[in-house]
């Protein structure tokens, strides 16, 4: 059984999403999961227009780079922080692209979500909270 309490499935409260680069989400699933040494992680939202979105990514949370295969993404690195937290970053090259941090509630039954990214000399921040499925 997983320790980790950002592990299982989470629903978007876009009431709670801050945003400084893009429109927030009207809705979104959030998916965490540990299959052998990886974890998974699989995004669903839905946009302000009602278009369907989707993205997947997922590799070893031990905080090493490893190639990656999305477009402009030469590497990513996954590291667990402790048993709340999860950090994602993305690379090409040397340069951080993204970086994301997910931080589940004592409870586990929230999860936070900020997200940097950098671009342009840069930086825009998007913050998200999400309410585990069931919960």
């Amino acid at each position: 059984m997983n320790t980790e309490k950002y592990i299982g499935i989470w629903l978007l409260l876009p009431e709670l999403s801050i945003y400084q680069l893009g429109e927030p989400p009207v809705s979104g699933r959030y998916s965490i999961n540990s299959i052998g040494n990886e974890i998974n992680i699989e995004i669903e939202w839905k946009d302000i227009s009602g278009t369907d979105h989707s993205l997947s990514f997922g590799g070893p949370p031990g905080g090493m780079k490893h190639e990656s295969e999305a477009s402009g993404v030469t590497d990513v690195m996954y590291e667990k922080i402790d048993d709340a937290t999860l950090d994602s970053t993305a690379f090409n090259g040397d340069n951080v692209l993204l970086y994301a941090r997910r931080v589940a509630s004592n409870a586990g039954d929230l999860l936070a979500v900020s997200q940097v990214t950098f671009a342009d000399n840069r930086e825009f921040s998007n913050f998200q909270v999400y309410r585990r499925e069931g919960s």
